[in-house]
């Protein structure tokens, strides 16, 4: 497997991750769950998801439109480590904050790695393009 196609994966996945977050205010019933909060501290988790989501379209966009620069430059390989390190950061919060073992913490941990995995694959052992 080369490089570039890890760092696709990676594109898709994070895709999948904007995708998700969109569905946040939905799928935890924000409306409901966050009313007992005050305006600012709903304000603030709200913004935040947006920015995520912001983050994860903007790693996607670049990991599809410079692959080849990401998987052969300096800059695209200190890209990818900064990627994988989000998502190897993200999967330890999963285990200190979440029940571990809970069926949808697994699947969760499970796509942390494979996302922190595109990214760390082109640096550990994957061949340039």
């Amino acid at each position: 497997m080369e490089a570039r196609t890890a760092i696709l994966a990676g594109g898709g996945l994070h895709l999948l991750w904007a995708a998700f977050h969109l569905a946040f205010p939905r799928l935890f019933r924000w409306h409901e769950s966050l009313a007992g909060l005050d305006r600012v501290n709903r304000g603030i988790l709200r913004v935040m998801n947006l920015c995520l989501i912001f983050m994860f379209l903007a790693a996607a966009w670049l990991s599809q439109a410079f692959t080849g620069e990401i998987s052969a430059t300096p800059l695209g390989r200190a890209l990818c480590a900064a990627l994988a390190g989000f998502w190897v950061f993200r999967l330890g919060l999963q285990f200190t904050h979440f029940r571990a073992l809970d069926p949808r913490s697994l699947v969760l941990s499970t796509l942390f790695t494979a996302t922190s995995l595109a990214y760390a694959a082109p640096l550990l052992f994957l061949t340039a393009p």
